[in-house]
């Protein structure tokens, strides 16, 4: 009787290692799927964001018109479509971008000081509250390839959260090629 307790017992402390396991590799699996996810635009997608295990798009045709702001150094844009729950918003502030219509920013290190650079999504259908609705990309690299009055072609890469959730940062990576 006690030498079958004894085998219980290791195959369940041998269940739970094996379920460890398991868990941490699925979870290190769906990660490195959401980072690699990002490869080039198919379609006619003029936006691609893969956060959250899910990929969100807008397409070139169904972009509303884009509100941009285009001043010395202060350039805004939100990109949406009508019945698209998801929209993002990039604001750079003070990165002297246009003379050379293409950077590189290592966020927060380029926001040390002042804000220059604000690179957030508004998902309608995140399940959370409504303020966590916003998503903020809080650490990574953002790389604008091409910026003029007409056309955007960026990439990103890195990890957020919703604007007021602490420690949950979870991967986030898209791409923009825009042209308006």
């Amino acid at each position: 009787m006690m030498h079958f307790r004894k085998v219980n017992l290791h195959n369940f402390l041998f269940s739970i290692f094996v379920g460890g396991i398991l868990l941490f590799s699925c979870k290190n699996a769906q990660k490195k799927e959401v980072a690699d996810s990002t490869g080039s635009l198919a379609g006619n997608h003029a936006v691609e964001v893969t956060m959250e295990n899910q990929v969100f798009h807008i397409e070139q045709e169904n972009l509303l018109p884009i509100k941009q702001t285009f001043t010395k150094d202060s350039i805004l844009f939100l990109f949406r479509a009508d019945e698209n729950p998801f929209q993002l918003n990039l604001n750079l502030t003070n990165t002297n971008i246009l003379d050379d219509q293409k950077a590189e920013y290592k966020v927060p290190d380029v926001n040390s000081g002042n804000i220059k650079v604000d690179l957030n999504f508004f998902n309608a259908d995140r399940d959370a509250s409504r303020i966590n609705k916003r998503v903020v990309f809080k650490k990574g690299t953002i790389k604008i390839k091409k910026l003029t009055e007409n056309n955007l072609e960026m990439t990103f890469t890195g990890e957020g959260s919703g604007m007021t959730e602490r420690g949950g940062n979870f991967p986030i990576s898209g791409q923009i090629n825009v042209s308006y």
